[in-house]
């Protein structure tokens, strides 16, 4: 879609939007499980690497919502711009 020198690459952005799904779905995946007390051979080695591992959790989460927010984002711009170029299509063919 173009107008006066502005133009919107919708396959780029469908590309993105792609792109950014795969990262949300990948980061949506369950997480690695953590080794038990028994393998670190220190008990509060063990206590930092599962708390360590709770926190990124959260982090991870919060970050796959924010990625497929993006996602949708990107998905409802690009059925706008396509909206917007169907209606001028329109407009155009019924002048002609």
């Amino acid at each position: 879609m173009s107008s006066d020198g502005f133009e919107v690459d919708l396959g780029a952005l469908g590309a993105a939007r792609d792109q950014v799904g795969r990262i949300a779905a990948e980061l949506s995946e369950p997480q690695r499980v953590v080794p038990s007390a028994d393998v670190f051979g220190h008990g509060r080695l063990a206590k930092a690497v599962n708390e360590f591992a709770a926190k990124e959790e959260v982090g991870v989460s919060g970050l796959a919502g924010e990625a497929e927010s993006i996602r949708s984002r990107l998905a409802e711009t690009i059925r706008t711009y396509r909206d917007a170029d169907e209606d001028s299509a329109g407009r155009l063919g019924s002048i002609a």
